[in-house]
């Protein structure tokens, strides 16, 4: 495995970690940052170790896609990914009408957290594989 694949892969277990201690503390915005995170991370470990160039981008479903050319299929819906890119971005003022409550209530922490979580164990299979 390469270097910056390892990296990747550690900043991302760092997010999910954070997501699960701030799920705790009734952070949901934070959960929802670092579970976002989470899975932009690994997507992006995926594309280094492949060797795949990707653009500074947050856009889960451009990453996920970039992914699939590669015949690396993730375990992420369209509807997933773009969950994940409206939470991304709440963590400012102008944006918290993106989600319909606006803040990110315990359900919408809770389900980025099972879909990070799902992400990292895609991971371990493929890299296992």
């Amino acid at each position: 495995m390469k270097r910056e694949t390892k990296e990747w892969i550690n900043i991302a277990e760092e997010d999910l970690q954070s997501a699960e201690h701030l799920l705790e503390a009734s952070l949901f915005r934070m959960v929802c940052y670092h579970a976002q995170q989470t899975v932009e991370k690994i997507l992006k470990a995926i594309l280094t170790e492949h060797e795949i160039e990707f653009s500074r981008t947050h856009n889960i479903l451009d990453l996920r896609n970039a992914a699939k050319v590669i015949g690396q299929e993730a375990p992420l819906t369209d509807e997933e990914a773009i969950f994940l890119n409206s939470i991304y971005r709440v963590r400012y003022p102008a944006t918290l009408g993106l989600l319909p409550a606006g803040e990110p209530t315990k359900e919408d922490a809770e389900r980025a957290l099972h879909i990070a979580r799902k992400m990292r164990e895609w991971l371990r299979k493929v890299l296992a594989g």
